[in-house]
């Protein structure tokens, strides 16, 4: 059992590692695409809609610490409170981004820019029967590592945090076009990755918004 127990979350973690990159984003499975219009509002989304009040109380007055000298921030009204009860997480996304349901298989949630299409936030979430806790898998330098490899990018920070009782690895990564924060974590079952990608060129205007989303992140649905 010692051994089956991180076979069986490698095999989850390279699910979510399995990847195809188009203009610099990334997609498990299978290649990306960009939707040119928003697609109508669906019941669960009116549902997740009506919960903002709730997430708001939830995640809006706390302060939650990513590294040793920051806390969050909304950045002046720029993140609003998300939360999926049902998949079992919360975080603040960003204010106005077109928001699209799940695509089985890539993502729970994706919001994208109205402008920029290539710069996209969205959860996905994979089963885990054995594993508790992302350490798991191995420390936070190792886990970088095996993620940075796995994308053919290079590993420019990384670092943890408890949210909310989980603990959760951040990673950033810079391949030739893209940049991306990644966060995973585990919980009741569930391994949790949040993407958020931009292309390098800018990322100097969204390095800010995504790391505040990042640390916004809680995997608790209630």
């Amino acid at each position: 059992m010692l051994h089956t127990r991180p076979l069986l979350l490698l095999a989850a973690l390279a699910q979510v590692a399995g990847v195809h990159i188009l203009h610099g984003l990334y997609c498990s499975h299978k290649p990306c695409a960009l939707p040119v219009s928003m697609y109508a509002l669906s019941r669960r989304e009116l549902q997740q809609h009506g919960s903002a009040a709730i997430a708001a109380g939830l995640l809006g007055s706390s302060q939650v610490a990513f590294a040793a000298d920051e806390t969050f921030s909304r950045m002046g009204g720029a993140l609003e409170p998300y939360i999926d009860v049902q998949k079992g997480y919360k975080l603040y996304k960003p204010f106005s981004w077109n928001q699209f349901d799940a695509d089985p298989g890539v993502y729970d949630v994706k919001f994208q820019d109205l402008v920029e299409p290539n710069e996209i936030v969205q959860v996905s979430t994979s089963p885990v029967s054995t594993a508790t806790s992302i350490s798991a898998l191995g420390d936070l330098a190792a886990v970088g590592d095996k993620f940075a490899k796995s994308r053919g990018a290079e590993l420019l920070s990384s670092y943890e945090r408890d949210a909310d009782g989980s603990k959760a690895y951040t990673l950033e990564l810079k391949g030739e076009q893209y940049h991306e924060l990644l966060l995973l974590t585990i919980n009741r079952g569930k391994l949790y990755r949040l993407s958020a990608t931009a292309t390098n060129k800018r990322w100097p205007k969204r390095s800010e918004l995504y790391k505040n989303i990042m640390n916004s992140f809680v995997p608790k649905g209630y």
